[in-house]
């Protein structure tokens, strides 16, 4: 008799364990710690950043507003920046957009929103100017690209294009499609 008194109380000792961690758990619907804490891998504001050369010279420069790494995949996410590329026997060359993104271990720039590439094409001559919603850089090869609306501006000069990839090493611009152009002869 003494045996089943004492495991009817077992019993009731377990069930009564139960019920309290029950309500010490969290809920599904709850947030967990780990998830409320989640923090970008590195966060800085007024960043500049320099690439040099194999000469030891800068090669590019980097400017942004702000600079993330994203927590899950360590991609980088840049807002408000400006690029300076010191081309191998050529001019400098600028790049602006409002947003910037580097994929995971990638050496491509993403660039989107009023992405604008500034650089003098020939000596003693006007800068030009591309522009452009989206543009992709290739930092490994120097090939910047895209196959959105493309406007160029070089002084009195205009043309519009659907895509366009430019090697910025060798300044060569190739034009994709769709190439609309007018071009007024400059003023002596």
């Amino acid at each position: 008799m003494i045996w089943r008194i004492f495991i009817i109380a077992a019993l009731v000792l377990v069930v009564v364990v139960s019920i309290i961690n029950k309500d010490r758990r969290p809920t599904q619907d709850e947030p967990t710690a780990q998830s409320e804490t989640l923090q970008p891998g590195y966060f800085m504001t007024g960043a500049r950043i320099v690439e040099t050369g194999e000469d030891g010279l800068p090669l590019y420069r980097v400017n942004a507003r702000e600079i993330r790494q994203r927590p899950l995949d360590g991609g980088i996410d840049l807002e408000d920046l400006s690029l300076s590329y010191r081309a191998p026997a050529a001019d400098d060359w600028t790049v602006t957009s409002a947003r910037g993104f580097v994929p995971p271990a990638s050496k491509v720039l993403i660039l989107t929103g009023d992405v604008r590439v500034i650089g003098q094409p020939a000596p003693d001559s006007e800068p030009a100017v591309i522009r452009t919603e989206r543009l992709m850089l290739n930092t490994e090869t120097d090939i910047a690209s895209t196959r959105d609306r493309v406007d160029i501006e070089w002084g009195d000069r205009r043309l519009s294009t659907m895509g366009l990839v430019a090697d910025l090493k060798a300044d060569k611009l190739q034009l994709e499609s769709a190439v609309h152009g007018r071009f007024v002869p400059t003023r002596p």
